[in-house]
């Protein structure tokens, strides 16, 4: 009898861990993800993310934080830093996500700041183009 309590509680841990847990996403993904969205038919491999498979869900990203607001109140995750940013080369949006519902209250991160995010990945779609929101989330420095 403790064995089958052992092997159920087991199985309920594994089930719960993994319908529950966030994913764990790379700034690569996000960026195949884009162009496959963009341009379907470009896309050879179906194995790869859709911007549908991510809308909606918990996700954690890696990146640089930028505090771009003149009061501190508009903050983003770049894929590199502010030098490099979107806003400033070549690259484009799907290099950048913008941290809604945050507040920094404490001035805690500071721009080129490494962090690590985790909460629900939005898409917001602005003539033809996708811009990704993090919204509910949570921001804390990366330690390597």
């Amino acid at each position: 009898m403790k064995v089958k309590s052992v092997l159920v509680l087991l199985i309920f841990t594994l089930v719960y861990t993994t319908a529950f847990s966030q994913k764990k996403i790379t700034w690569k993904e996000l960026s195949t993800a884009y162009r496959n969205e963009l341009f379907p038919k470009e896309s050879d491999d179906k194995n790869t993310l859709s911007l549908k498979d991510i809308e909606g869900k918990e996700v954690t990203v890696r990146g640089y934080f930028l505090d771009l607001g003149a009061d501190s109140m508009w903050y983003m995750l770049s894929r590199f830093p502010f030098e490099n940013c979107f806003f400033c080369t070549g690259v484009g949006p799907e290099t950048v996500i913008e941290l809604g519902e945050f507040k920094n209250e404490k001035s805690e991160f500071k721009t080129d700041d490494i962090v690590i995010v985790t909460g629900t990945l939005y898409l917001m779609e602005v003539d033809g183009e996708y811009f990704y929101i993090l919204n509910n989330c949570t921001v804390k420095l990366f330690e390597s």
